[in-house]
């Protein structure tokens, strides 16, 4: 996974990233805290508006002051600021839904309660953010490209120790380490449930590759990314019966 080569795609670039005065003028609006885009850019993505009432974002435009400059003889332009009805959320749109993860030899339901992790609502503006976990709650973005590789990230996180609030400065001093232990849990997950195809495993490789900068592992760090996997694959299985010897 550290020396193969893997591709990204176009996993985290499918959407625009509106600056954070833009997302301060939508909350203003009342717009949802999801994931957005315009008409143009969800049918990019294969989801199709289906909704009236369109969200307005502050577009810059250039504007004449009336004045010429010295130098090149030219109209002198001042940026301004112009609103636009041109946002949806994800909730106004419709497109495939996310795939319902539930297997014959393992269950979701179970085992996000034998690991006592919660999955809430995506709360985010951003669409190329795919996933994210605090404390042991676990958000899934409605548009993500590769959910079920999201959901086990997510929970590799929360089961690496990543995401309470007094570990935050040991994960963003490691976070290249971070990202790599809970993308490689999700990769040893979604291949023993038969859910990992070529294209998912070839972003997995670079996700990898990119966060690792190649810097390898410790040791301790393979050791508890496997224990994590397993952990994960045996809360979703069947407790199996042990029989009773009189």
């Amino acid at each position: 996974m550290l020396t193969v080569e893997g591709s990204l795609q176009n996993v985290y670039r499918r959407f625009y990233q509106y600056s954070t005065s833009n997302c301060a003028f939508l909350l203003m609006q009342g717009c949802p805290i999801e994931p957005i885009a315009t008409y143009e850019g969800w049918k990019k993505v294969n989801r199709q508006v289906v909704m009236k009432g369109a969200y307005y974002i502050r577009r810059p435009i250039k504007v004449k002051t009336g004045e010429k400059d010295e130098e090149t003889g030219e109209d002198k332009l001042i940026q301004r600021f112009k609103p636009v009805k041109s946002i949806f959320p994800v909730s106004m749109t419709e497109g495939e839904p996310l795939p319902e993860l539930e297997l014959p030899e393992w269950n979701r339901s179970r085992a996000l309660a034998a690991l006592s992790i919660r999955e809430v609502a995506f709360e985010d503006f951003r669409g190329n953010m795919q996933g994210y976990s605090v404390n042991r709650d676990i958000a899934i973005n409605p548009a993500a490209v590769y959910p079920e590789k999201t959901f086990f990230h997510e929970t590799g996180h929360v089961m690496l120790g990543h995401t309470r609030p007094e570990d935050h400065s040991d994960y963003m001093e490691h976070r290249g380490m971070r990202e790599l232990g809970a993308e490689a849990v999700a990769h040893i997950v979604t291949k023993e449930l038969g859910l990992l195809t070529p294209e998912s495993a070839s972003v997995s490789r670079a996700y990898i590759q990119s966060w690792s900068a190649g810097e390898k592992p410790e040791r301790s760090d393979v050791l508890a990314i496997f224990k994590a996997a397993d952990q994960v694959l045996e809360a979703g299985r069947e407790p199996v019966e042990q029989e009773v010897v009189s």
